[in-house]
Formats: C-alpha cells, sequence, structure tokens
C-alpha cells in the first residue's frame, strides 16, 4: 500500500473515533489516537494502550497485514477500554498482574500474556454485549488459534456470544469445554471487577492447560495477536506493598462461590443466566491456593514487575514496600520544648522622683518636655511592660540508627519484621522534623549508611535494608565520632539525639570496650547514650528463651524491646511512645558540644 493510501486509511480510522469513546458512555474524553504510517520500531502489536501517557496507538501497516483494516471501531473501542474497563492505570495493572502470578503459580513466564488476555476478555466482552462494537468479526478476521491458550480464550467468547462452536477458535481444535464455561461464568461474574477475578482466571489456565503447554506457549507470538497495554512505566506505585487484597487466597472458579454459587442448583450472583453450562462435565479440576501473610514481600513484588519487563531493582522496590508498610505504625518521636521568653514593651512616660535610680532617668523624653531640669518635677522614666511568654520553641530530638546486618540477621530485601520497626522509628523521625544518622554494620571494616545525620528519606530506608551478611562488630568507631569526637574534629551530633541499634544478640558488641572485670572506664556505649541526651533503645530479635542472657550483657541505661517475626507492631509502637514520653527530659551532659538550636 502506497504511503497516499495508508495516509487515507489514518484519516478513516481517525473519523472512527468519536464512536468508540461513545461505545463507552457519552462523557467519555481522550485526545485522539496515535496512528502510525511508518513501521513501528519493537511494536508488540497492531495496537495499544500507553497508560503513562493515555494514549491509544494503532500501526495500521501491522493491522492491515493482519486483515482487520476495516475494524477501526472495534480496535480502537478495545483500547479505550484499558483505559476506562482494564487496567486502567498502572497501579491496577500492577495489581492485576500480581493477582495473576498468585493464579500461575510457577509459571511467572506468562504473567504479562495472561494479564493481558483476562483484561482483554472483560473489554471485548463489554462492548459485544452492548452492541457497541462487533469484536467477534475482529477474531473471525485473524487467523484461528494456534495455541492451547488462545483456543480456551476463544472458546469461552463463542459461549458469552452465541457463536457457533468453531467460528473463532478454528475448525478441529481440542478444548476443555469444562474450563471454557467457567471462564464464561468467570468474565460475567468480575465484569466490573478486573483485580478480583485474575487470580482465578490465571488459576483455571494454570489448571485446564498441560504442564509442557504452558511451558511450551509461544509468549511472543501471543504478543502479537492481542492488544496489549503499553505500560513503561518502572517502580513502585505508593500504596502497593500495603494492599491486603494482593496476598489473599487464590480461588480456583470451580470454587467461588461468586462464579459457581450453589453448586446444587443455584446461580452465581452476577453471572449471565443465559450462558449454559455444556454437556460434558462443567467440573474443572483446581484447588484454593493462599498466599500467607496479609500483605506480599518485596521478593513477591520485584518478581511482578519483572514479570512485566520492568528493570527496577530489588533493593528499589524494598525501600518502597518499607515506606508503605512503616507508615501505619508511625509513633509520635520525641521533640524538646524550650520554654519562650517574654519579651519586654516600651510603654508611656512616668515621673521620675528623687531616690529612684538615677539610670532609669529618660534623659530625652525629661529634656523634650522642659528644657530646664528639675529633679522629681520635670524629669520622667520610661514605662517598661512585660508580653505575653512567647510560644514554647520545638526542637525535634535526631535518630541515630544502627542496624545490623550480620549473617544471623534476615535479609530485609527478602523482609525482617525487625527491620520494620527500625524503618517506624526513622520515618518517625523524619515526619516530626528530625534528622536521621542510619548506619548498617556487620563484621569489621563493613560498614555503610548515611554518613552522617540526614533528612532523605531515601538515603536513610536505603540504609534498612542493606545486608552484608558477615560477621558481627558493633561500629564503635562511629559512635565515637558522633559523639565524642575524633581525631581532633568535634562531635558529628549537635543537638539532643535518641540512640536506635536494630540487632539480635550481636548487640552484646557493644560493650566490646568494656573491662571484663567492670571496674574499668566507662563503656563507650554507655559514654555515648549520656552525650547523646536523648536515651536509647534496643530493637532486638532474640529467641524467649536466650532473652535472659542477652539482657546480661547489654549496655546499662537503653530500653529493650524484643522484636521477632511474629511482633505486633502496633504494641512495639504503643511501647515506644509510652516509655520515650514518661522519660524526664534531661540536660546533654556537661562534655556535650553543642545543645538545643
Amino acid at each position: 500500500m502506497t504511503q497516499a493510501e495508508l495516509d487515507a486509511l489514518a484519516e478513516a480510522w481517525r473519523a472512527r473515533w468519536p464512536d468508540a469513546l461513545a461505545a463507552w458512555g457519552r462523557v467519555s474524553r481522550m485526545h485522539p489516537p496515535v496512528l502510525h504510517t511508518a513501521p513501528v520500531p519493537g511494536a508488540r502489536s497492531f495496537a495499544w494502550y500507553d497508560s503513562q501517557r493515555v494514549e491509544v496507538h494503532v500501526d495500521l501497516r501491522h493491522a492491515l497485514a493482519r486483515g482487520i483494516g476495516d475494524h477501526a471501531l472495534a480496535v480502537l473501542a478495545h483500547e479505550v477500554g484499558h483505559h476506562l474497563l482494564a487496567p486502567v492505570d498502572r497501579r491496577t495493572a500492577l495489581r492485576t498482574a500480581a493477582r495473576v502470578r498468585a493464579g500461575l503459580v510457577d509459571q511467572d513466564h506468562l504473567v504479562a500474556v495472561v494479564a493481558n488476555l483476562w483484561s482483554d476478555l472483560l473489554i471485548n466482552d463489554r462492548l459485544q454485549r452492548t452492541g457497541a462494537a462487533d469484536q467477534a468479526a475482529v477474531w473471525r478476521a485473524l487467523a484461528p488459534a494456534a495455541d492451547p491458550l488462545m483456543a480456551l480464550v476463544l472458546r469461552a467468547d463463542e459461549m458469552l456470544w452465541h457463536q457457533p462452536r468453531g467460528s473463532l477458535t478454528g475448525p478441529g481444535v481440542d478444548v476443555d469445554e469444562g474450563a471454557a464455561w467457567l471462564c464464561t461464568r468467570l468474565v460475567r461474574a468480575y465484569a466490573r471487577d478486573p483485580v478480583g477475578g485474575a487470580a482465578g482466571f490465571a488459576s483455571l489456565v494454570r489448571t485446564a492447560l498441560p504442564e509442557d503447554a504452558l511451558r511450551d506457549l509461544d509468549v511472543r507470538r501471543l504478543r502479537l495477536v492481542v492488544c496489549g497495554d503499553a505500560d513503561e512505566g518502572t517502580g513502585l506505585p505508593a500504596g502497593l506493598a500495603g494492599d491486603p487484597s494482593l496476598a489473599a487466597p487464590v480461588l480456583h472458579p470451580s470454587l467461588d462461590p461468586a462464579v459457581v454459587g450453589d453448586v446444587t442448583g443455584g446461580a452465581a450472583g452476577t453471572a449471565d443466566e443465559d450462558v449454559q453450562p455444556p454437556v460434558a462435565d462443567a467440573s474443572a479440576p483446581g484447588s484454593a491456593h493462599g498466599t500467607p501473610g496479609n500483605t506480599l514481600l518485596p521478593g513477591d513484588l520485584h518478581a511482578v514487575l519483572l514479570a512485566l519487563g520492568d528493570t527496577t531493582s530489588l533493593e528499589d522496590v524494598a525501600i518502597a514496600w518499607y515506606r508503605d508498610r512503616a507508615a501505619a505504625y508511625l509513633v509520635p518521636f520525641p521533640v524538646e520544648r524550650t520554654p519562650g521568653v517574654p519579651e519586654a514593651l516600651i510603654g508611656g512616660y512616668d515621673t521620675w522622683e528623687v531616690g529612684d535610680d538615677l539610670a532609669d532617668v529618660d534623659w530625652t523624653g525629661t529634656v523634650t518636655a522642659s528644657p530646664v531640669v528639675l529633679p522629681g518635677v520635670t524629669t520622667v522614666r520610661r514605662e517598661v511592660l512585660d508580653d505575653a511568654p512567647a510560644l514554647a520553641h520545638e526542637t525535634p530530638v535526631d535518630l541515630d540508627l544502627y542496624l545490623d546486618s550480620s549473617g544471623s540477621m534476615p535479609d530485609p530485601k527478602r523482609f525482617s519484621a525487625i527491620a520494620l520497626a527500625g524503618a517506624v522509628l526513622a520515618l518517625s523521625a523524619l515526619r516530626v522534623g528530625a534528622r536521621v544518622q542510619a548506619t548498617t554494620w556487620s563484621g569489621r571494616h563493613q560498614v555503610a549508611g548515611t554518613d552522617g545525620f540526614t533528612r532523605d528519606p531515601e538515603a536513610v530506608l536505603r540504609a534498612v535494608v542493606a545486608h552484608f551478611g558477615g560477621a558481627t562488630a558493633f561500629p564503635l568507631g562511629v559512635l565515637r565520632r558522633t559523639y565524642l569526637g575524633d581525631d581532633g574534629r568535634p562531635p558529628a551530633a549537635t543537638r539532643r539525639t535518641h540512640i536506635a541499634v536494630v540487632s539480635d544478640d550481636g548487640a552484646r558488641t557493644m560493650l566490646a570496650d568494656a573491662s571484663p572485670s567492670g571496674d574499668g572506664p566507662t563503656p563507650l556505649a554507655v559514654q555515648a547514650l549520656e552525650r547523646a541526651g536523648g536515651g536509647g533503645s534496643l530493637l532486638l530479635d532474640v529467641p524467649e528463651g536466650w532473652r535472659s542472657r542477652t539482657a546480661a550483657g547489654l549496655p546499662a541505661g537503653y530500653d529493650v524491646y524484643w522484636v521477632g517475626a511474629d511482633t505486633d507492631l502496633v504494641d512495639f509502637a504503643r511501647d515506644f511512645a509510652r516509655r520515650t514520653y514518661a522519660r524526664t527530659p534531661r540536660p546533654r551532659s556537661a562534655g556535650a558540644t553543642g545543645g538545643s538550636r
């Protein structure tokens, strides 16, 4: 086809754009589609929706090659559906993909394709049912199904739209009729809830197709057939880590009451009643599959991103995860209040009498009133009034956080309840305007972190999720530099600071410089606590049977919190706030440098 013919075809497609928007309602609004008449490098389909730019793209050369040049309305309306129904936005797309991955269990290479097929099923069924666009004609124009996954989807479409058997799948294609019928019920039951039905669809695919068929599916070819959602975004959207629906148990459609209703003969509440089961056995094999816990862990969310082609690192996913999860447990971090000093207000003149302090005479006012100075007669003094005290000055207590990342500690990038408790303290401090110094430590010379106090939450959380996995030696050098100075330099801490240590039994290395007899110089960990002036906390992940032994080897003066995988962080946050505010603020020791400011 010549360029002039392609341009004319583009104009014809553009003329159908208002009808494509109207297929979803009179209030639908999007800017016109991007119609490509030149080859599009890297295009994975003949049409796609860009959720980042909120626009529809069509590769007209590819559409012509697939034989759908005359189906502008159906293709454009379908892509509008990706904007308005499934997946709508990046957050919904990731939620859908996470549920699909849970349903597929161990077939991560199919996550993107299966999630896209599920969205296509909902969109196409909506357009076909309402008569807004003939999606069945598009599938008839495309080549018949060449793999068992597309055959299952197209057979379900035939049942949904009352098309003759084989009209969409092609002749002689072997499809599990029971699985296809369950798919139709699933589509109607979750017609307005793409996330809610995604796991069930994936579970259906996982159980209906043989293991070798799933493994050998040509994913690249499938993506060329399916009208995709080209999401080029990266990273984890805010709030996704705390979404409890992502870790909900997976129900196979044959066990989902919303799909099959009362198995003794009742109907599902939202499924289409005129979609009748085939004569063959309609009960597809499958079982409920659950994910423990109430949220997905960082590694799971990272796997979802990888399945969608996102190159975000596990470290960045973990940072976003801890930020989201810690937000629910933030504590009122301590703030030092300095009483306000009342300011003097200059009032009017009053007579200065003999016997008053001579320094109180206002000579300017006296000679202005009379050039002749008569003590007690013409002499005046300025009256000074006390203003109401100013508001108290609030200075947040800084946080000095030490995170044990030795081999005995769990890797926070996978999950660590104690690291989450540390993130709670760090973000609580940053929320009230405090500065945080975060130091990750393991063996000797294995120290990393923010290298000083900062207000940057990204830098602090990067230290929280870091992990060496080596030996255990508390960084006493950092403690000395922070509170006592080092090599003639002044201490780094310039105002009241709270010291917090996240560790296990390795916290006992804080007393590595202590005399075994106990009669030597004061250990550095105790000196630092006195100089910091803001108290100290030890967050320790130690089995209950070992806690008494561990407690005996800890530095004096620190509050100890036992934090483990089964710890209720709400209780920890409440206990921390109670202990911190019950502590009477004490002035910094005489040897401390600086003060509140």
